[in-house]
């Protein structure tokens, strides 16, 4: 019995834990968080234009698009999703009074640019063609 309530109690904080919204992509996919409150909602659409132009490109580096507001996020690329409850405002330190913000997360889940403005493409994917995963995912593909 007591390793059945364990259980359930493990299954319970497993659906209902926040702190897991960006770790369930660790190693797999590296993400851009936008992040925008509803004085902004311009800039978020400029940016996800100008990141949907390159949907080869995105692929190609395993990237994730997730938008996030508030207290729920929702992927964008490679498909839409529905809005998800979360807490991912708060695990990514965005203070009250930010307006636009844009991440980026390693594959390691490491917070690897951190910018309040729209992020340009070539800044972005030269960012990522540095990493030294990155440039390893490139010599595999090469050979």
């Amino acid at each position: 019995m007591r390793n059945l309530t364990l259980l359930i109690i493990i299954i319970f904080y497993g659906m209902t834990s926040k702190a897991q919204d960006l770790q369930q992509y660790q190693w797999q996919n590296r993400i851009i968080v936008l992040y925008a409150n509803e004085t902004e909602l311009d800039l978020l659409t400029m940016q996800l234009e100008l990141l949907t132009e390159e949907p080869n490109e995105l692929s190609e580096r395993k990237l994730l698009v997730i938008q996030a507001h508030k207290d729920r996020y929702k992927i964008i690329f490679p498909e839409n999703s529905e809005w998800v409850s979360s807490s991912l405002k708060g695990e990514l330190n965005i203070i009250k009074k930010t307006e636009f913000e844009v991440f980026l997360l390693g594959l390691d889940g490491g917070i690897k640019l951190r910018q309040q403005e729209i992020l340009q493409t070539e800044k972005l994917f030269s960012l990522i063609d540095g990493m030294p995963m990155r440039k390893a995912e490139i010599r595999r593909k090469d050979q």
